[in-house]
């Protein structure tokens, strides 16, 4: 190497050098990233889902029933307290229209639309209607829904029935036994049999 090469290579920084000596390497390959997790179907839920965790009405027992009933409570019911009740009418097949009234009994009251009717049915679909039931006392009460189902022309009634409770119904306790002039009970005795004829 001549002196002036020398020369020209002290003159240089060596931080120089290293970028020159990298310039002529090839570049390292990037990491893949890694690939996105695909998206998961979104499943649109259906009216029928929504409702097949209500509970289902008590039918008047008659055969043929065109119609079925489910219902939800927003809450439990309690003494002085709206509560909401969603009540779902799911016609059969052949059904066309539907009309429903609901009534409730001594110790509940019933607010909001206590009529509901639907036109051009479509079998197995949930048609909702919600009312508010407030209880002005502990018991065991039920809503009765009054269906009247248009088929063909013809007209169908079914009755069916909402139960439910409130508070802690008292239990039927069993009849206090007899007590004497002392206050003592009375225990039964058993009658025995005597072989010594009757004077």
């Amino acid at each position: 190497m001549n002196l002036s090469l020398r020369r020209l290579l002290l003159c240089i920084p060596t931080a120089s050098l290293v970028l020159l000596a990298a310039c002529g390497s090839e570049p390292e390959p990037a990491a893949a990233a890694p690939a996105p997790a695909p998206a998961k179907p979104v499943v649109a839920k259906t009216q029928e889902d929504e409702t097949s965790s209500f509970a289902k009405a008590v039918g008047d027992g008659k055969p043929g029933a065109a119609v079925s009933i489910r219902y939800e409570f927003s809450g439990k019911p309690t003494i002085g307290t709206p509560t909401e009740l969603d009540v779902a009418l799911i016609p059969s097949a052949g059904v066309d229209s539907l009309e429903a009234k609901m009534s409730g009994m001594d110790g509940i009251t019933l607010a909001g639309p206590l009529t509901a009717s639907f036109n051009s049915v479509e079998s197995g679909k949930a048609y909702r209607h919600k009312i508010s039931v407030l209880p002005d006392r502990t018991g065991v009460f039920y809503v009765t829904v009054s269906v009247n189902t248009a088929i063909a022309g013809s007209t169908l009634n079914r009755t069916f029935a909402i139960p439910f409770v409130v508070g802690q119904p008292v239990a039927q306790q069993k009849p206090a036994p007899a007590t004497d002039a002392k206050g003592e009970p009375i225990e039964p005795m058993q009658a025995e049999e005597s072989s010594e004829p009757k004077r």
